[in-house]
């Protein structure tokens, strides 16, 4: 089960990057939302409890925010849309993390060596997002909850690796967007955030190394 979710995930995340435009077809939209719910589909059944839980709501907002944000680059208008949802994807992770905290105070000290950049880019960024302030603001504070809670939850340091690769792939859709266009960005932006879900996948419990530190 497991071999076969890595081989099959790394297919449909091929098949975006290589066959499609970042964000210019409806089929496009479709097919990018494949790796997130095989990823739903997947913990549904390796995983147990509130990780379950909390990662199958996870993924299935962010394949919804994933089919949203690629139908915006069709026809417009649904970027906020997309924005709720995977602020309600990253209020999911924040929730299983934060449940699970670790009692280590190096842990603590990752946390707020990690939430220090985002807050610097978040004073950077959020001036000239014009009048998407508010939505911005509440998801970089949810996407800060994640990162925070994947520093402080007693789990492999993969699962912190995978909120960074997300909040860098974020960071880099709004400075892309809101500052100045970036050289290749989709393909940075959707290759970063495939190799996050990916990690805070493989971090969660019940998935490949989960008993390792």
């Amino acid at each position: 089960m497991i071999a076969r979710t890595g081989g099959v995930y790394a297919l449909l995340c091929g098949a975006y990057l290589l066959f499609f435009g970042y964000n210019d077809s409806i089929t496009g939209a479709c097919v990018k939302t494949l790796p997130a719910l095989l990823l739903a589909l997947a913990s549904a059944r390796l995983l147990r409890g509130a990780w379950r839980v909390h990662y199958v709501v996870a993924l299935l907002c962010s394949a919804l925010g994933d089919l949203l944000l690629g139908l915006n680059g069709v026809y417009g208008g649904l970027f906020t849309a997309g924005l709720a949802s995977f602020l309600l994807a990253q209020l999911a992770y924040a929730g299983v993390f934060w449940r699970h905290r670790g009692a280590a105070r190096w842990r603590r000290a990752l946390a707020a060596a990690a939430l220090v950049p985002l807050a610097l880019f978040a004073w950077r960024v959020l001036p000239a997002t014009g009048e998407l302030a508010p939505p911005v603001a509440a998801y970089m504070l949810a996407i800060g909850a994640m990162l925070g809670g994947a520093a402080l939850a007693d789990r492999p340091l993969l699962l912190f690796a995978g909120a960074a690769l997300f909040v860098f792939s974020d960071a880099t859709i709004a400075w892309n967007r809101f500052l100045a266009p970036l050289p290749h960005a989709g393909l940075l932006i959707m290759t970063t955030y495939y190799a996050a879900q990916w990690l805070l996948w493989h971090g969660a419990p019940g998935t490949p190394r989960s008993d390792r530190r």
